[in-house]
């Protein structure tokens, strides 16, 4: 309960920072986190879009519209902003580094909309990753393997990656390529993925 009050009176003094200064990044896009982490998705989604009005190519809003759709599943609306936000220059390009950590190299910053407080940039591996659910959501398994994928070549939740595309291919009946992947969920520590091993692969052999 503590934490709801203090999201409430946070939301209370991030709104009269926008009343004195209409176009506040920074207090929008918290305003709205925080009103989502409430539960009140759709008025997030509101101040998220109110500074697309001012900033239509930021990646970390369209990021976060995306994962609100989600959250109301609504997928094909993630789907979409997952995708505008894939098209931004906030979407950086992320490799693997040797501890198997996703890492990306900005050279394209815009100090004219930069806010000391915020970074509105997103690895494109983790944007991927979503919209690699969305689209297994919509049953549309070849985007989620694609997409997925994508995530992996950066070693991005690499055990989650295998789990979701096992999934993929089991929606596809390709229960072959289903059971690799799960197995190396399993292998990484995915609970999920051995009980779908001793329920459904097993079954296979």
């Amino acid at each position: 309960m503590k934490q709801k009050g203090d999201l409430k009176l946070a939301i209370q003094l991030l709104d009269k920072a926008i009343d004195k200064q209409e176009n506040f990044r920074a207090a929008l896009l918290n305003r709205g986190t925080y009103k989502t982490r409430l539960g009140l998705v759709k008025e997030g989604i509101v101040d998220y879009k109110k500074i697309l009005e001012f900033d239509p190519e930021n990646t970390v809003v369209l990021f976060n519209i995306g994962n609100s759709y989600s959250m109301l599943d609504e997928h094909n609306q993630a789907v979409l902003f997952y995708t505008k936000a894939l098209k931004t220059k906030g979407s950086l390009e992320s490799f693997e580094i040797s501890n198997g950590t996703p890492m990306a190299f900005q050279t394209n910053i815009d100090y004219n909309r930069f806010d000391s407080d915020n970074n509105y940039n997103k690895l494109d591996c983790e944007i991927y990753f979503e919209r690699g659910i969305e689209y297994l959501e919509l049953e549309k398994f070849d985007n989620a393997i694609s997409d997925l994928n994508k995530s992996l070549k950066s070693n991005y939740k690499k055990k989650d990656c295998f789990y979701y595309i096992g999934e993929a291919y089991y929606g596809k009946n390709d229960s072959i390529k289903a059971c690799q992947n799960f197995i190396k969920s399993a292998k990484m520590g995915d609970n999920d993925a051995r009980e779908v091993l001793k329920e459904y692969c097993i079954q296979q052999k």
